[in-house]
């Protein structure tokens, strides 16, 4: 019987190794350009991302009160397909924002004065001593992000990006007001926040005169790391000032965007 010798076998084996090395590589690759041709858009992205642009043209006032728009108004609009566009309506319907009009499109529902100062007295009695107690309560938290945050919003603002401000302006508040470790604190404020209209933001915008409001987020944050609590309130009284002041115009159709 032939015995083959050791250096055979090694050859033998060596070989076998190499073919599967080059099998198990190929796969690698061959999944890797599966991934990279097949790999979906994230839809959810592209839904959140939709939701924080409709919702920030609502509260800017960029679309007229009662008229029905359709979908593909929205698409146009924001460079979103039909679907994440409708995840995103419908998850604003849900909200409370927006309204659905079966067969047709949505619509903006028309906040009356009274409606927008009802709003204004609800933040002031539940935001204003929630960032109050955040300077109260020493936080020793680490403020990096918010101060990431805040200078996004003040340059957006030097931007006059309206659009981009309120979104920043939205997470800013919701991150800060989630120190608090009251997660439904957060959500009513953040609510009653994404109900105003501040329909004098685009003509402030043009005018540069959003920078001055910017720039209070960076002094709730030296509050709250200092423990100022009257710099604290003061600040943030100033802030929602704003959405009942300068940020708000008597006449909407003077800034609806087409």
């Amino acid at each position: 019987m032939l015995v083959p010798s050791a250096k055979g076998s090694d050859s033998c084996e060596s070989q076998t190794k190499m073919k599967s090395h080059s099998a198990s590589t190929a796969k690698r690759l061959s999944t890797g350009r599966r991934s990279a041709q097949l790999a979906p858009l994230d839809r959810s992205s592209l839904r959140d991302q939709a939701s924080q642009s409709i919702r920030a043209s609502v509260a800017a006032g960029e679309f007229e009160a009662g008229k029905i728009y359709p979908v593909a108004f929205f698409e146009s609009k924001f460079g979103v397909s039909a679907t994440p566009i409708r995840e995103a309506l419908f998850d604003l319907v849900d909200a409370n924002l927006i309204e659905v009009v079966p067969n047709r499109g949505f619509r903006v529902p028309l906040r009356s004065e009274r409606e927008l100062d009802e709003l204004y007295d609800l933040r002031m009695l539940l935001e204003r001593p929630a960032v109050v107690r955040l300077a109260a309560s020493r936080l020793h938290a680490d403020l990096s992000r918010l101060r990431e945050l805040a200078e996004q919003i003040e340059g957006e603002a030097a931007r006059g990006d309206v659009r981009r401000f309120l979104i920043a302006d939205r997470r800013f508040h919701a991150e800060l007001l989630s120190l608090g470790d009251n997660q439904r604190l957060t959500e009513i404020i953040v609510g009653l926040r994404d109900q105003a209209r501040l329909y004098g933001l685009q003509s402030l915008a043009n005018a540069g005169g959003l920078i001055e409001s910017a720039r209070l987020h960076f002094e709730m944050l030296t509050a709250i790391e200092t423990g100022d609590e009257a710099l604290a309130d003061a600040s943030i009284v100033r802030h929602l000032g704003y959405t009942r002041g300068a940020w708000a115009a008597p006449d909407p159709a003077a800034v609806v965007v087409e």
